[in-house]
């Protein structure tokens, strides 16, 4: 086993990513655009940093040099880390949940084929666990032509920068119509819930699922559809868009909770033939759970290109670090 090169290392996931595989024994790098600040924060976690950074592909060539296995916290701008990695033969794991990132990805399957090598994308809640929740949802029900996901992300949670910066400029302009109620778990009230650009409704179509959507829901009690609808028209605002973000880490007012829905329609149906849920706390630190657990499993791997998540493990094999991290699935939900 290799060492383990954190890209965007420092940052809110990536740290939480190096802290379980520090406590699993394995050497790890955190990688970021500041070395010092990379350096300072893996002394903390017990381990190395260096520089890397994504505009200087000069800076890159050392760190990838001791990699055998690199996870991207960062989304890029182009497929060309990705293929660095690739090309040397290390392994890859990516954690965008940015569409456009996993398709240029995607282009370099032949590429990791040739080289002997796996890239492994859709990892972390969303994308991630939602991919391996439809594919559990099809294979309980395999006359479903519609899926729906749903996404709780809980406003009491902590949430990094980039990743709150990301969430509000994903969020598109909203029509009452597109607010719907969508009920977690065994709640007994729906929560408003909104058309969201996840990665997953896209990649699971991609790869010959029938239709898929995402949606979000905000856990607090701020949030109603007035309120969701003036989200969405301060995040389509560049100044006030950057004034909110800066405001978020301090307006905790909710729980960490953070849940999963996915239903499963047959035909032109209403209510759903099948409808699973997942349920645990603290979004960034579900994320880190899985990325480490894949981390751990990926140069076991025998499959070589480039996949997403479900085309290399099902739900049941992360049964022990979803329970490690207390996140629970009940299964099917009526």
């Amino acid at each position: 086993m290799g060492r383990i090169l954190i890209i965007g290392g420092y940052g809110h996931v990536g740290q939480k990513i190096a802290r379980r595989l520090v406590a699993a024994g394995r050497t790890v790098t955190l990688a970021g655009r500041d070395g010092a600040r990379a350096r300072t924060v893996a002394a903390r976690l017990g381990c190395e940093g260096t520089k890397l950074d994504l505009g200087r592909p000069e800076s890159w060539a050392g760190p990838l040099s001791t990699a055998s296995v690199v996870i991207c916290c960062l989304d890029t701008q182009s497929a060309e880390l990705a293929r660095a990695v690739l090309a040397r033969g290390a392994r890859l794991i990516d954690i965008s949940a940015t569409d456009a990132v996993l398709r240029r990805i995607e282009q370099l399957d032949g590429l990791a084929a040739r080289a002997g090598t796996l890239a492994v994308l859709s990892v972390g809640l969303a994308p991630g666990l939602t991919n391996l929740l439809v594919q559990e949802a099809r294979a309980r029900c395999p006359d479903a032509t519609r899926f729906r996901i749903g996404v709780l992300l809980g406003l009491g949670d902590s949430h990094g920068p980039a990743a709150i910066d990301w969430t509000l400029r994903s969020l598109s302009p909203l029509a009452t119509s597109d607010i719907q109620p969508l009920r977690f778990g065994d709640d007994r009230r729906a929560l408003p819930s909104i058309p969201f650009d996840f990665s997953d409704q896209h990649s699971l179509m991609r790869r010959g699922i029938p239709k898929v959507e995402t949606r979000l829901t905000l856990a607090s009690p701020l949030i109603t559809p007035l309120t969701l609808r003036a989200l969405a028209w301060i995040a389509a605002r560049p100044a006030l868009r950057r004034a909110l973000a800066g405001s978020m880490p301090f307006l905790r007012i909710g729980s960490d909770r953070a849940a999963l829905v996915v239903e499963a329609f047959a035909d032109d149906k209403q209510v759903p033939a099948c409808r699973l849920v997942l349920e645990g706390r603290a979004e960034a630190e579900m994320t880190a759970q899985v990325a480490a657990d894949v981390a751990l499993r990926i140069e076991a791997m025998q499959e070589h290109g480039v996949r997403h998540l479900d085309e290399v493990l099902r739900l049941a094999d992360m049964s022990a670090a979803l329970s490690a991290q207390h996140i629970t699935f009940p299964g099917a939900k009526s």
